[in-house]
């Protein structure tokens, strides 16, 4: 489904957990080792049933999670003390004016927290394969994806990351620390 609400109302926890298995389970035998696990649209995050479904794959895999220590409904997260869990979670939405994009994430670099902050960005390219792909859908479409691509790859975006000490760390390093004895 293209939005949350119809997962919510069919989806089951063991056939959540069965394509999660299914996707990481592919991956490996691609030759891919995932770093991490997240849900799609967030559409994990929205009943308690789906969200402990959502962690036990991620401990049966020993892969970190995108998770905050609730969800924004509320929902507390079960997570082990070897979870690594996000202070603060940064992303554009549909309220933020196309001519601000840039203005929005240098000052979310500016006002952040010390902790362990996820900014998530859509990144792509404005063309004809990705406006197929994302018709219809002017929030996190092509052009959506665009402007997110040229901030982070902008001097400005770069040099507030400087300017504000921010360490980068990917999610292969959070790997690493869920696994340590």
């Amino acid at each position: 489904p293209s939005e949350v609400p119809p997962v919510v109302a069919r989806a089951k926890p063991a056939e959540v957990e069965r394509e999660l298995r299914a996707q990481v389970e592919r991956a490996m035998a691609l030759g891919i080792r995932p770093t991490h696990l997240d849900s799609h649209m967030g559409a994990l995050f929205t009943t308690p049933e789906l969200i402990a479904t959502y962690v036990k794959v991620a401990h049966d895999y020993r892969l970190p999670f995108l998770a905050m220590k609730t969800t924004p409904g509320g929902t507390p997260v079960p997570v082990s003390p070897k979870d690594v869990v996000l202070d603060a979670v940064v992303i554009a939405g549909p309220d933020v004016p196309r001519d601000q994009w840039k203005a929005f994430y240098v000052n979310a670099i500016a006002n952040l927290t010390p902790g362990l902050t996820e900014m998530i960005v859509h990144l792509g390219h404005d063309d004809a394969e990705l406006q197929a792909v994302t018709v219809d859908h002017e929030p996190y479409g092509s052009a959506w994806r665009q402007r997110d691509y040229d901030v982070v790859t902008s001097p400005e975006f770069k040099k507030a990351l400087q300017d504000n000490k921010v360490r980068l760390v990917t999610w292969r390093e959070l790997q690493k620390l869920t696994q340590q004895p």
